[in-house]
Formats: C-alpha cells, sequence, structure tokens
C-alpha cells in the first residue's frame, strides 16, 4: 500500500488480452516491462495491506505493462511523457501486436491526492494522436483522501 503525504501519480501503457506471449511483445517493442502477468495467475496481495481475503484471486487476462512508479507530482503531463516517449516510433508494431494476439491497449491514469493538492490534468495532442493511431483507451483512477480544513 502507498502511504504519502502529497499528491502522487502513476501512469503505465498496458497491452492486454486472453493469452500471449510476454517476451514477444519485450522483444518486439525492445522495452523490459514495469509489470507483466498470466492469465490463470494467482493474485498476490501486498503482506501490508488491510485487506484481509480467505479466497484467492486468479488473473482474468494476460498484461504487459510499461509505466512510471507513483511519483509526487502535481502535473500529470510529466509521468504520461515519460510513458509516451519509450512509445514513440514504435506504433505500428504495438498495432501489429494487437491484431496478431487480439490484444487491447490502454494508458491508465492513477492518481492519490492528499491534502487537497489536485494535479494539473491535461492531455497534449501527441499522446491523444498515439492513443488513437494504436487505439488505446485512457482511463483514470482517482483518488481523493481526507484533509485537514483550515477551519479546524
Amino acid at each position: 500500500m502507498v502511504h504519502l503525504k502529497k499528491t502522487n501519480v502513476k501512469v503505465y501503457f498496458s497491452l492486454y488480452g486472453d493469452q500471449f506471449p510476454i517476451d514477444y511483445i519485450s522483444n518486439t517493442l525492445k522495452l523490459k516491462p514495469t509489470h507483466s502477468h498470466t492469465k490463470g495467475e494467482s493474485i498476490q496481495r501486498n503482506p501490508h495491506s488491510n485487506i484481509i481475503q480467505n479466497i484467492t484471486n486468479f488473473r482474468k487476462e494476460t498484461a504487459w505493462e510499461i509505466g512510471s512508479d507513483y511519483e509526487e507530482s502535481l502535473d500529470v503531463d510529466e509521468q504520461l511523457n515519460k510513458v509516451v516517449n519509450q512509445l514513440k516510433g514504435k506504433e505500428e508494431k504495438i498495432i501489429e501486436i494487437c491484431k496478431r494476439y487480439n490484444l487491447c491497449c490502454m494508458f491508465m491514469i492513477v492518481i492519490i491526492m492528499n491534502e487537497g493538492f489536485t494535479p494539473t490534468l491535461s492531455i497534449n495532442k501527441e499522446m491523444i494522436k498515439i492513443a488513437n493511431n494504436i487505439g488505446a483507451e485512457i482511463l483514470f483512477d482517482l483518488y481523493a483522501n481526507p484533509y485537514k480544513s483550515e477551519l479546524d
């Protein structure tokens, strides 16, 4: 679990689908994934999580991801650019991989807002163009943690 005092942003790009060779994606794109998992793998919970679960859940799809870790930020564009820059010039290969293995792709933007600090949220033209060219969705996952009011 991430315990951070200031607002943090994580961005990743994911190729996902039923089953496909993760190493093939890495070799074709010449990128090492920051995370990957295979359909049917058990989902490992963080041992420090406050979630108690008595059943084992399994991955419903295979995924290959490249992205940032959580970073203190008040401008999502910084983390987006780090991910998009790694994918520039690889759009045709991504399209080919998606067709070959019937995959979907997405950009996920995760924002954890603390103390009421909300980051600038903009998606530049280059990001829109790349997402459109490869048929990627753009998703947002927002967490607004409580903060102390100045009136307290």
